[in-house]
């Protein structure tokens, strides 16, 4: 048995915000409504017994998230093998539809109850970035700092407009350059961002529509780094639908995962 979600969920209540608009009491009923519905995708003994709200003790950190999609409810239970009784540590919205990238970690942070985590490093054009690791507590304790791993990395728009300012070069017109900067408010994974629209692909959630775009958000000479980035309807300015060549602006969460062989 499964208790009732609590306030850890709203741990992520503006990553869930993101992704829909409803009230936080409806999105923490989309949460517990997915846990009877998913599957488990991993389960990792913990290094040490954790007491749960029902008095018994968890010995297990069981993740369940949908076996498919690009979008997927990623949720972290503490849980008891033998009864398998457990509670909610977290849920947080995952974007399993990803870009890889070759990342060298330069810094390891684990969050909260040492489930999650935050990976900062620099991709090979020297691009740093610091993202939020969606499968942490599987493969976080692995990590060796200076050691190159593959990442798959996407992110959630907070807030996205076209951005329309040109500048003028001589007899030329050009777009300002992507832009991927660290937010001045937020965690370190939350990004102010100018990027350039190459594909757009819209997907319908119970809630509206979400555009996945693959989009440029940072460039170094012939060097790119291009991430999956989704965006809610509400989230867009009244009337406004993304399109290839599209320069755009706004605020993302950066997330990742580490791409196993």
């Amino acid at each position: 048995m499964i208790e009732k979600a609590g306030a850890v969920i709203d741990a992520h209540a503006t990553h869930w915000a993101s992704l829909y608009p409803d009230a936080p009491e409806a999105i923490r009923a989309r949460i517990k409504n997915v846990v009877a519905k998913s599957t488990i995708i991993a389960q990792v003994e913990l290094p040490e017994a954790r007491a749960m709200p029902n008095g018994t003790k968890a010995d297990t950190l069981t993740a369940m998230a949908e076996a498919d999609g690009d979008l997927r409810h990623m949720v972290l239970l503490l849980t008891e093998r033998s009864t398998s009784s457990g509670c909610v540590l977290s849920a947080f919205p995952f974007a399993a539809g990803a870009i890889t990238h070759p990342v060298r970690i330069e810094h390891v942070a684990s969050l909260g109850s040492g489930a999650e985590g935050q990976v900062r490093g620099r991709t090979e054009d020297g691009a740093e970035l610091s993202f939020f690791d969606a499968l942490f507590f599987k493969n976080g304790s692995d990590y060796q700092v200076g050691e190159s791993y593959q990442f798959a990395l996407s992110a959630f728009a907070y807030s996205l407009r076209p951005y329309g300012l040109r500048l003028v070069q001589g007899n030329d017109t050009i777009a300002p350059p992507d832009v991927l900067r660290r937010a001045r408010s937020g965690a370190s994974d939350d990004y102010d961002f100018r990027a350039t629209v190459q594909h757009v692909y819209p997907m319908r959630l119970d809630s509206g529509t979400v555009y996945r775009m693959r989009v440029t958000v940072a460039r170094s000479g012939q060097n790119m780094v291009d991430v999956a980035l989704y965006a809610a309807e509400h989230v867009l300015p009244a009337g406004y639908r993304p399109k290839p060549g599209d320069e755009i602006a706004g605020r993302l969460w950066l997330q990742g995962y580490l791409v196993e062989d």
